[in-house]
């Protein structure tokens, strides 16, 4: 099993599979990165104390999940890093705005690291995911504390998809979608959308059917991130477990 990183064999991907964890403590045998865990992007600013309880909740989460692995992995916990990113100009920020942003980070942080090192680190999940908490994030929080059904709502964040993880011909046709010509029946159909938006905005989620390799977001139970980041690992670990919003990773609810 191994008590630390050294110790620990470099599995193949399928041996890998088996360990607990063991896609990331493969991974940071390959790269030589020794840090996991996703960036946290802060897109609320009105209530910092339910922001403070949803960071220390997906903080203890994790090291209680890390802990009940046992000696033989606790020490884990040394290499797991949330890079929490707070700014108030992201207030109300859209996913595409956090995502640009991200990507920018991650570029930076790849090609500092790839000059001083041979090592390939540009398929770790923290440089192709990012989570984004809005004020629905935090709204999960208030709704957790009823029980409906016998069990408790989840606490979500989204879980977004670095540009650079979607296949190409999908990013083009996304483009060549965006500079289509408009037409006035174009126009008074954005009309009546904008009228409609907020009443009928789960609704309009549901009408639009995506594939996997299509979707760039995704609800997360917070309890389910570690073990996701572990899960993304391999080339089709979003496509594999990717659940179409509203639906929540780890439940079956919002």
């Amino acid at each position: 099993m191994g008590n630390d990183l050294a110790s620990c064999p470099t599995w193949t991907p399928s041996e890998a599979t088996s360990e607990s964890y063991g896609h990331t403590i493969r991974a940071m045998k390959l790269s030589s990165f020794l840090k996991f865990g996703f960036v946290i992007y802060r897109c609320t600013y009105r209530d910092d104390a339910a922001w403070t309880q949803l960071l220390s909740l997906i903080k203890r989460e994790a090291q209680e999940d890390i802990k009940e692995l046992g000696p033989g992995r606790d020490w884990l916990g040394a290499h797991l890093e949330w890079t929490v990113v707070e700014d108030p100009t992201l207030d109300g920020a859209t996913q595409e705005e956090v995502k640009m942003r991200f990507d920018g980070w991650a570029d930076g942080v790849m090609e500092e690291y790839e000059r001083a090192s041979t090592d390939n680190v540009r398929g770790l999940p923290r440089f192709n995911f990012c989570v984004f908490v809005d004020k629905k994030c935090l709204a999960s929080l208030e709704k957790s504390k009823a029980v409906v059904d016998g069990r408790k709502p989840p606490v979500f964040v989204v879980l977004m998809r670095a540009n650079r993880g979607i296949p190409t011909w999908v990013l083009e046709a996304q483009a060549s979608a965006s500079r289509r010509p408009r037409s006035s029946e174009d126009e008074e159909e954005e009309i009546f959308e904008d009228e409609e938006e907020e009443e009928e905005e789960e609704e309009e989620e549901d009408d639009i059917p995506l594939a996997a390799y299509e979707a760039t977001w995704m609800y997360v139970e917070t309890q389910h991130l570690l073990s996701l980041y572990n899960s993304l690992h391999a080339d089709s670990g979003w496509e594999h477990f990717y659940v179409r919003p509203p639906v929540v990773y780890g439940r079956n609810e919002v």
